[in-house]
């Protein structure tokens, strides 16, 4: 092996130990809370030594808010790629958007209950900011395609837009709370978009 193929080796390496320590905080965050988890608890959970999860980040806050990055990037891009096949179908966003929150949901636990923890930590100024700037992006998002809708007579919409919208995107934490009391069966895109569907 070359020294070039040994590097790439290297920083493969350093890459899947990153995204492992990411997924591990996750699950510790989730289950002990911001306050309670412990940089310790997470790197066995890992599976690594502390010293090592040191190396990749520089303390329980920073792992946190990477935490929140990683599920936000991910969303995101998939809110993108659902507006760029529905650029001119409100409705269709709409209905992909609802049906990326319920397969998120179910695909994701770990990531969607980590968001929800989130709301405990509101008036955290360590956190509340990125937390807000991330829903009011989604609301202010949901805002405009309602009232691309709403003009073009496609929702029936007597009130406030925006509070429709921050009602649309509170639904992915409705989700979250309904795989808690609700048969995984009836957890279906389509049951779900029909709750949602009255919005409009």
């Amino acid at each position: 092996m070359n020294i070039v193929d040994k590097k790439k080796e290297q920083y493969l390496e350093s890459e899947h130990r990153h995204q492992y320590i990411l997924d591990a905080a996750i699950r510790v965050f989730n289950s002990k809370g911001y306050n309670m988890a412990t940089t310790a608890e997470i790197a066995k959970e890992a599976g690594i030594s502390e010293p090592t999860m040191y190396k990749h980040f520089l303390n329980k806050a920073a792992l946190f808010m990477e935490c929140f990055q990683l599920i936000v990037s991910q969303l995101l891009g998939i809110y993108r790629d659902i507006y760029k096949k529905n650029r001119d179908d409100e409705i269709a966003y709409l209905e992909g958007v609802s049906r990326a929150y319920i397969d998120f949901v179910l695909n994701n636990p770990d990531k969607s209950n980590f968001l929800v923890h989130l709301l405990s930590y509101k008036n955290d100024p360590n956190f509340n900011s990125a937390f807000n700037d991330f829903m009011e992006s989604s609301i202010n998002g949901i805002t405009k395609v309602l009232n691309s809708a709403k003009q073009k007579g496609l929702v029936n919409i007597s009130g406030d837009v925006r509070l429709s919208a921050v009602w649309f995107v509170s639904q992915y934490f409705t989700i979250v709370s309904l795989t808690e009391f609700v048969d995984k069966e009836q957890l279906t895109s389509e049951n779900i978009i029909g709750l949602i569907r009255g919005l409009w």
